[in-house]
């Protein structure tokens, strides 16, 4: 099993980053997990989209989202037997999303994406993988992720302030990718710092710490410091197309 960072950036991509996006794959099933701004573009550097066998949507904010539109227009000029893709997102991400398109792209949208509500403590499998989706804190229904495959969990937080459902999210992971946005002068926003991805590692006992999401003006390594001061284990700042083999 392997993990390619695709999107690490926070709210919006820069000249070095895309927003969210992760994939998770081995030999015979990938699957992506969020899709924010030019995540497309940096998916098609490891894969074909025509061959992805799931994405899951953690929450609706558009930084998670928005590539859905450009990988929509891609997937209809092209074939592919797995059509349609599952989509796993929040109730009603089927509506959201389709309220950009014109009521004649309806059938074509979902010859494309079928989609499957995330609910909390919900397990699905995709090909040879098991997948369990955690409700976590944020200011709209949002979804923790495990992904596990012959012993072996990615973990993936989300956005979300601090709260007991992350720890669940990261029990005992082989990587924990964790949002850092925020620093503790950054007040009033339902994120997480650096410091508390530190703790929640810890206590989780994850084997490796992804700090992602960092908001674009601040110090990475400022942000690997103070989760370093809460977790003793190795600690990464995620950069796009950054490969991870796990097991």
């Amino acid at each position: 099993m392997e993990l390619i960072l695709l999107g690490t950036s926070a709210a919006y991509p820069t000249i070095e980053r895309a927003s969210s996006g992760y994939l998770v794959r081995d030999s015979e099933t990938s699957i992506l997990i969020d899709m924010g701004s030019g995540v497309t573009r940096n998916l098609m550097r490891w894969i074909d989209p025509l061959f992805l066998d799931a994405i899951i949507i953690s929450h609706l904010h558009q930084d998670h989202f928005i590539d859905i539109y450009p990988l929509y227009y891609y997937l209809a000029y092209h074939e592919s037997q797995k059509f349609p893709i599952d989509v796993y997102a929040p109730a009603g991400a089927r509506e959201f999303v389709l309220q950009i398109f014109p009521p004649a792209s309806e059938s074509k949208f979902d010859s494309l994406f079928n989609f499957h509500p995330l609910a909390d403590r919900a397990v699905f499998k995709v090909g040879n993988f098991k997948c369990q989706s955690i409700a976590v804190k944020h200011n709209l229904p949002t979804f923790g992720q495990r992904i596990s495959y012959n012993g072996q969990v990615v973990a993936y937080s989300s956005d979300s302030t601090f709260s007991e459902a992350l720890f669940d999210v990261a029990d005992q992971s082989d990587v924990f990718i964790c949002e850092a946005t925020k620093q503790e002068d950054y007040k009033d926003v339902m994120h997480l710092t650096a410091g508390q991805a530190g703790i929640i590692a810890g206590r989780a006992e994850a084997k490796k710490l992804i700090l992602t999401h960092i908001w674009p003006d601040f110090d990475p390594d400022y942000q690997k410091l103070a989760a370093a001061k809460e977790y003793s284990g190795p600690i990464v700042i995620a950069e796009d197309n950054m490969r991870i083999d796990i097991g």
